[in-house]
């Protein structure tokens, strides 16, 4: 019994000074836990025309009138209130990213338009919306830091050919705010809990 002990001892010693040189095992890996993103909201805001007079709808903050207001618009109303703008890549269903059916006044004076998020890389997102005329469509692409609190407004343009180069129209065109919000709370957080 004794020769075994002696044995065995030195194999023990051995293993247990192999085990200290390992590295210890760090935290899981990002792909074992779901990544939270940032949520994104759009509103559609149409320039007030004589194919599109002025309705009522939902408020238009001070930053979109500021920033319409140096894009050169002065008459306008918004269609939608903010919409949330899914990324299909990141859900595991299929995502309804309706943003607006293209109603005026009960009409259809646009076509129905979708969004999309097909880029979110180097700390930046971008925003797209298609759908708005027929048969060429338009698009609006904005491109902003991913970060909470961003924003930002920019135009529909009617965009052709396979390079997708800016037609120039007479009429004006709808434009689309897009803000960042912080990712949403899990379920059962409350407020104090995540800080």
């Amino acid at each position: 019994m004794r020769r075994s002990t002696f044995v065995c001892l030195p194999i023990v010693n051995l293993i247990i000074a192999i085990a200290a040189e390992l590295p210890a095992q760090g935290p899981p890996s990002e792909s074992t836990s779901p990544r939270r993103f940032n949520q994104v909201f759009v509103k559609v805001i149409v320039p007030v025309t004589s194919r599109t007079p002025e309705q009522e709808g939902p408020v238009v903050e001070s930053w979109v009138a500021e920033q319409l207001k140096q894009l050169g618009e002065s008459e306008y109303f918004a269609v939608t209130d903010w919409v949330p703008v899914c990324d299909g890549l990141l859900a595991d269903d299929i995502v309804d990213n309706d943003v607006w059916d293209g109603r005026l006044d009960g009409k259809h004076s646009y076509f129905p338009v979708g969004g999309d998020i097909p880029e979110r890389e180097n700390g930046r997102l971008l925003v797209k919306l298609t759908g708005w005329l027929c048969p060429v469509g338009g698009e609006a692409n904005i491109t902003l830091p991913d970060e909470p609190g961003s924003r930002a407004v920019g135009p529909v343009q009617i965009l052709v050919g396979k390079e997708k180069k800016p037609l120039k129209v007479d009429e004006r065109l709808p434009y689309v705010a897009v803000i960042i919000a912080p990712p949403p709370q899990e379920e059962g957080t409350s407020h104090s809990d995540a800080e």
